[in-house]
């Protein structure tokens, strides 16, 4: 099976991880699956804040279950608080 590298751009909370990460996952992986590789780089200790927060390509916010079939770049967008 073929493998995709997806660069994701981090913002907020991720920041800390560098501006970008390079996640490898199969062709054909859901958002919630490239999150679940994200929690494996990252480590358990950062699962919470992984699936609290939202990937996104340059034009939408992606649906979990959205399926990615080619590479594009995507940024995750932790959880915000404020008023």
């Amino acid at each position: 099976m073929s493998t995709i590298i997806f660069p994701i751009k981090c913002f907020g909370a991720f920041r800390k991880f560098g501006e970008n990460l390079n996640v490898e996952v199969p062709a054909g992986s859901s958002a919630d699956q490239i999150k679940q590789a994200l929690i494996r780089i990252l480590g358990e200790q950062h699962k919470g804040l992984v699936e609290d927060s939202v990937l996104a390509s340059d034009t939408a916010v992606l649906p979990g279950a959205y399926i990615l079939k080619e590479p594009v770049d995507l940024c995750i967008l932790p959880p915000v608080c404020g008023g």
